[in-house]
Parts: C-alpha cells; sequence; structure tokens
C-alpha cells in the first residue's frame, strides 16, 4: 500500500491500527458475499458502521478475469474501510464547546463587508447586516441570501470594478484570510492548553507565528496479546510506515507529545522511560516535550498524540 499511495492523508501506520481491529474483531454480522472490482465499482469501498464490522464474516468474491489477486483485494478493502471504522478514544470533555473568538467574527464581518456594496436586494442586504452584529462564528443565511453570497462573487455582484475598487477587494480578502489564519492558529492553542495544562510565553509564540500544525494519532491495539509501548515503537520507528511524513528537519520545528493512558491502568515507570527512549530515536535533533495524562475509554491500551509545530 506504501507503493500505490505514496502520497496517503493518513500515515501508513494508521492504517495498521485498523488492520489490527479487523483481526481481532468478533464476527458478529449477517456473513454473505462481498463483491470486488478493481475499476472501483465495487461495494468492497467505503465500508462503515454495521457493514464495517460484518465484513470479518463476509467472502470476498474476486472478478473472474484474474485482474487482481486476493493479497490486493484484501489491502484495497482495508484501505478503504478503514478511515471509517473508527475514531480516536480522545476524551472530548476535556474540549468545552466556547464562543467564537475575536479573529474569526473579524474575518466573518470583513467578508460580508466585501460583499455588502454590491448587494441590490433589500432582503439579503438586512439578512447580510443582522449577520455584521452576530456573535456567532457561522454565518447563517436564507438559502437564496446564501446563494448569492456564496456564488455570487464574478457573476450577480463585482461583474464591473475599476483598478481602485479590484485592489480594496485585494486588500480585503488579504485581510480576512489572515484573520482566518489567525483563528485557527488560537484554537490550535487552545486545544493544545486543554491536553497538557498552561503553556509557556514561547510555546504560545511559537504556536501563532507557526505556517503549520500537524497533530498525528497513534494508538495501540494490542489486545493484550502484546507491550502497549512496543506496539506504538512499531507504530513510529517500522520503516514499512510513513509516521515521519510530518517532520521536516529542513525547517524550524517542535513537537509536543501527550500520552494518554486509563486511571486504572497508568503508565509505569518503566513505560515511561521506554517511551522516551522511543521519541528521542524516532525525533532524532527535532525538539520535542513529552507530557502524560489520563483518559477514558482506552482499557489497557494507550494513545500517543504528537502535534508537529512547524515555523
Amino acid at each position: 500500500m506504501k507503493k500505490k499511495y505514496p502520497d496517503a492523508l493518513l500515515p501508513i501506520s494508521r492504517y495498521k491500527e485498523d488492520y489490527d481491529i479487523i483481526l481481532n474483531t468478533v464476527f458478529s454480522g449477517e456473513g454473505g458475499t462481498i463483491t470486488f472490482h478493481p475499476d472501483g465499482n465495487s461495494d468492497a469501498y467505503m465500508c462503515e458502521g454495521d457493514r464495517y464490522f460484518n465484513i470479518v464474516g463476509m467472502k470476498v468474491v474476486l472478478p473472474d478475469n484474474g485482474a487482481v489477486t486476493a493479497a490486493e483485494a484484501a489491502a484495497e478493502i482495508l484501505w478503504c474501510s478503514a478511515p471509517f471504522g473508527r475514531y480516536g478514544e480522545i476524551d472530548w470533555a476535556l474540549f468545552e464547546e466556547h464562543e467564537a473568538d475575536k479573529y474569526a467574527l473579524q474575518a466573518k464581518r470583513l467578508d460580508i463587508k466585501i460583499a455588502l456594496p454590491y448587494c441590490r436586494d433589500k432582503k439579503i442586504r438586512r439578512e447580510l447586516k443582522q449577520q455584521m452584529m452576530s456573535t456567532a462564528e457561522d454565518l447563517c443565511l436564507s438559502a437564496k441570501a446564501d446563494d448569492w453570497f456564496v456564488f455570487g462573487e464574478g457573476k450577480l455582484w463585482g461583474k464591473r470594478q475599476n483598478r481602485s475598487k479590484r485592489k480594496r477587494k485585494y486588500r480585503m480578502k488579504k485581510r480576512r484570510d489572515e484573520l482566518f489564519r489567525q483563528s485557527e492558529l488560537h484554537k490550535e492553542l487552545d486545544l493544545l492548553e486543554a491536553k497538557i495544562g498552561s503553556v509557556s510565553e514561547l510555546l504560545k509564540q511559537l504556536v501563532l507565528s507557526s505556517s503549520s500544525i500537524e497533530t498525528i494519532y497513534y494508538e495501540s491495539k494490542t489486545y493484550g496479546k502484546s507491550g502497549r509501548i512496543d506496539y506504538i515503537a512499531d507504530l513510529l520507528l517500522n520503516p514499512l510506515y510513513n509516521s515521519k511524513k510530518y517532520l521536516n528537519p529542513a525547517k524550524q520545528q517542535e513537537c509536543i507529545c501527550v500520552l494518554y493512558a486509563t486511571p486504572e491502568h497508568p503508565c509505569t515507570t518503566a513505560e515511561q522511560n521506554r517511551i522516551i527512549e522511543i521519541l528521542g530515536k524516532y525525533f532524532g535533533s527535532t525538539p520535542w516535550q513529552l507530557f502524560t495524562r489520563q483518559c477514558k475509554g482506552l482499557d489497557n491500551e494507550v494513545e500517543l498524540d504528537i502535534t508537529d509545530i512547524t515555523q
């Protein structure tokens, strides 16, 4: 799969986790058959919900012309079903919903301000002005107003613009995009604080001045058959997986690692020392920090969240 999907959206290690889930899933479905065609016209794709668990007990029917082998079909089915089968066991109680931040509100209002001069419909103008006064981050428009606002640029409004108007619109759009960027960075900072507690001023400035922030989740799926920290080590260090996808030694980076375990099965001192050793090998010269936290829903497993902050 690594050869066929070199630019996978997720590290291949994520599919290793899903593969182990499938291997250890107790068949509880209705069985039956599932067809596979390499051209994509197949009910073996996008297996989610009940079908995700039922697939364990299904017989795969391959095309008669021998276009694919059983191994290739298995890889394709796994590739297509894995992203839909589960979500990380993160304790969402940590992250309470909060009001829209000032950057998102400013960006929304500026977006409306760009379009407002071109609106000739009184009802739509009234809706847009109401939204400028709203403290909600998202726009809430009628279907007609939404159609005009979203699809109207270059068609329903702003067709003829002189040079000064084009420059004004360009500057406002650049400002809007920067506000949206600042909003996303502040959300990332809030998420980081929810995970590890208060952050240092240095780390705060690092986040707010970053060019990109990526968070990757690694979760052990041992089912009691092997060591949970050794499982994480395999996900990070096995050269078969592209787990270092977001590491870039050519750029200035800092990585924040959070290791979760349940209160019933906390990480031992030996496990913490082992994960420190693993992360040292994984990051090399890239600066990193490790925090240990407790989270419900992991049973005997552990979850490692790595946030890559790139300047």
